[in-house]
């Protein structure tokens, strides 16, 4: 009962006030008989009517302050205190399998305001149209990331209407351990969709060759180069930034001539590539020849 009363302590103190308004409207009337009133009153009639409007006002807006000052003491200092809130049960956890769309459940929701429970949890859900921006997640190392983050929203978006091969949610993964992969693995097999993994890397059925394209040798290595430094920085030394451009450079030229002279090359392609040797080899050649002859 108490608690009521004190969750609706603004309509209670209402109440309040306007018995105690009534009480002092007949037991402390306005006091027109006072001579400062009286010399108001004979020059100033409309002024004086105003005296007494407001002092009528005041005689129920004083005392709705003082009630509802003191029960907010009241609530803030006893009831908040000690109040304890029952926790309410989340409802069921969406199967992703059932789902009739796309979201993805990141945790729960109690009490959007305070730490603490709530009578009415409720799931805190991503849906379909967040998912097409971007998701990071942050944190000290060995602080659960992975286990906590990437795991169950991998899980729930490939088990997603995993039977149907028309609705099914698809994706490409880019890791360097490899840890990751292989939990992608094992969640695509559990949930019947084994034949959806394919790898690429050095050892697997699918491979990838950077050097089989068609851009030129240096910006081929300048590309490497580029990966190198955003993977593992960029050093003080331009110098050996250089170098290693001029390796992978020279290295890819040497990879790609190897391969176009092998027996099992096309023969479209050696001569072109033995001509533009042969080119290089005769126009370094001539430029020696004319700096000797300039001396």
């Amino acid at each position: 009962m108490f608690r009521r009363i004190l969750d609706s302590r603004s309509f209670v103190a209402a109440l309040l006030a306007m018995a105690t308004g009534l009480v002092l409207f007949y037991r402390v009337p306005f006091p027109e008989n006072q001579v400062f009133l009286r010399v108001i009153s004979v020059r100033a009639p409309h002024v004086l009517q105003s005296f007494q409007y407001l002092y009528w006002l005041c005689l129920f807006s004083t005392p709705y302050m003082a009630y509802a000052g003191a029960f907010s003491i009241v609530y803030t200092f006893t009831l908040k205190l000690g109040r304890r809130v029952a926790p309410g049960r989340l409802p069921a956890y969406p199967d992703p399998r059932k789902r009739d769309r796309l979201f993805v459940v990141l945790g729960e929701v109690h009490n959007p305001r305070k730490p603490g429970p709530s009578k009415s949890p409720w799931w805190l859900t991503v849906p379909e149209r967040g998912l097409f921006t971007g998701i990071a997640v942050f944190g000290a190392v060995g602080s659960g990331k992975t286990s906590s983050c990437l795991y169950p929203f991998a899980e729930q978006i490939l088990s997603y209407k995993a039977f149907n091969k028309d609705e099914r949610i698809g994706g490409l993964v880019l890791e360097v351990k490899g840890d990751f992969c292989k939990r992608v693995k094992e969640i695509l097999e559990r949930h019947g969709r084994g034949e959806d993994y394919i790898e690429i890397s050095l050892d697997s059925e699918y491979r990838y060759n950077p050097l089989h394209n068609n851009l030129d040798a240096y910006a081929l290595a300048f590309s490497i180069a580029s990966l190198l430094n955003n993977l593992f920085g960029r050093g003080k030394e331009p110098f050996w930034q250089q170098a290693y451009t001029n390796l992978v450079k020279l290295s890819s030229c040497f990879i790609r001539l190897r391969t176009a002279t092998s027996p099992s090359s096309t023969s479209t392609t050696a001569p072109s590539l033995r001509r533009s040797s042969n080119n290089a080899f005769t126009k370094r050649k001539r430029s020696s020849w004319d700096a000797t002859r300039s001396r």
